[in-house]
């Protein structure tokens, strides 16, 4: 394959116009797999992160395809035209959020099913307030994304652990420079009544004292997220 080696290691954008390229030139034509993760990397002369960088990208782009256990396939049905720069600065953020998101899915679920365990009642009361801030800032989003921030921070701190508490601080406000780059205000009306749905239902979880629902409605409530990011390219 005609791939050029990258000199420098942290180029994931390189990567992404790279891939775009042998595409394009239907060197890697609709349906044929990318070549492993591992032999990229070496053909481009990249690093692992910034390969998974540019391949998330692309994923969210409509290039490429992750099929479990098999590979990364490219699209059967291309985006038009198939090199398409102007997405490309905004699809390398929205790569970078899913890896948030999946960072904080795995640290969230545990933390409502440990405050599940340890809520206590003015804990309790801080998640709630946040919560009845929602529906009065569907029409809002800074002041709806303010008051969902403060219900992730509110389980966070029901969990009565101080690591869990400032990693969840740390990935909210890494969160929020994404929403700041990203054109997060027009996320749909459907999608903010979901995230009001699910975070409800992750409270009276935790109300309950049933860490399982709470862990299982934390990662809807996560996830509601994944195809409204795709929407946003």
């Amino acid at each position: 394959m005609g791939f050029k080696t990258i000199k420098k290691s942290s180029a994931p954008d390189l990567v992404a116009q790279q891939i775009l390229e042998q595409i394009d030139n239907h060197t890697l034509p609709p349906g044929s797999r990318l070549p492993s993760q591992r032999d990229l990397a070496r053909l481009l002369g990249v690093g692992r992160s910034s390969l998974r960088e540019a391949v998330n990208a692309l994923v969210a782009m409509g290039y490429l395809e992750p099929i479990q256990g098999k590979g990364t396939y490219i699209r059967e049905d291309l985006p038009e035209p198939a090199l398409n720069m102007d997405k490309l600065a905004r699809a390398m953020a929205m790569g970078s959020a899913f890896d948030l998101l999946e960072a904080r899915t795995l640290m969230e679920c545990k933390s409502a099913a440990l405050a599940a365990e340890r809520a206590e009642n003015p804990q309790l009361a801080a998640i709630e307030k946040a919560l009845t801030r929602i529906p009065k800032a569907m029409d809002d989003y800074a002041a709806f994304l303010a008051a969902d921030l403060d219900f992730h921070t509110g389980v966070a701190e029901a969990t009565n652990n101080v690591v869990l508490c400032e990693m969840t601080k740390l990935f909210l406000e890494k969160l929020r420079s994404h929403h700041r780059f990203l054109n997060t205000d027009n996320l749909s009306h459907d999608y903010r009544q979901m995230s009001l749905h699910t975070a409800n239902r992750v409270f009276h979880s935790i109300k309950k004292g049933d860490p399982g629902q709470a862990r299982l409605w934390m990662g809807r409530h996560l996830n509601a997220i994944r195809g409204e990011m795709d929407r946003l390219i």
